[in-house]
């Protein structure tokens, strides 16, 4: 009767414990790698903090900081740029909204289209028709009133000129804001910081 035998030297073979080896060197290179990675973010996160990425607020003996993301804005010929645009709740017909908008150092007043004006309940006929100049030299007509803001949990009341293009941008100029707060652009971080320090 045949019997099957079963070389038991076969799986000792140096071909098979090559590749044990091998296997081994790749498992601890990966967890090797991973390690390494891991060292790297948090070495990364303590030493080089990153940018912004949630609005933060920090209430302290100082006063209060309001600490806002830049947003991402994709335009035609620049591709994505970090553009200093914050959503600030501004007062309406219906309560408080968050409104997105351009913080511009380089803008007196704030600027808004003309159907914030309606919007916010800011009467055109008693409002006092100017002419704004803007960058590019030419004049246009605006209504100059009053809106209401929030930042944190305090309202803020600030002129603001309402144009009559719909296609204007929600724009937050110096007078107002800039009088009261400390604004600190930090192009680096890509995040604005709004602080007010307590009044004694």
């Amino acid at each position: 009767m045949p019997y099957l035998t079963y070389d038991q030297h076969a799986s000792d073979s140096p071909v098979d414990s090559s590749l044990r080896v091998e296997a081994i060197v790749k498992v601890f290179s990966l967890f090797g790698f991973l390690l390494v990675l891991a060292i790297f973010l948090i070495v990364r996160r303590v030493f080089f903090p990153g940018s912004v990425n949630q609005v933060s607020i920090k209430n302290g003996i100082g006063g209060i900081e309001y600490k806002i993301p830049y947003k991402n804005t994709l335009y035609e010929n620049f591709g994505f740029v970090q553009d200093p645009k914050i959503a600030i709740p501004l007062k309406t017909n219906t309560g408080y909204v968050d409104t997105v908008f351009l913080l511009d150092s380089g803008a007196v007043v704030s600027t808004l289209p003309l159907q914030a004006a309606h919007d916010t309940g800011v009467d055109l006929a008693r409002a006092k028709r100017i002419t704004l100049q803007g960058f590019s030299g030419v004049p246009a007509f605006a209504y100059l009133d009053k809106i209401m803001i929030k930042i944190v949990d305090s309202e803020y009341e600030m002129p603001a000129t309402f144009t009559e293009s719909s296609t204007t941008t929600y724009i937050l100029g110096r007078k107002g804001l800039f009088d009261d707060f400390s604004i600190y652009f930090d192009h680096e971080q890509r995040a604005i910081t709004i602080s007010r320090k307590n009044k004694l």
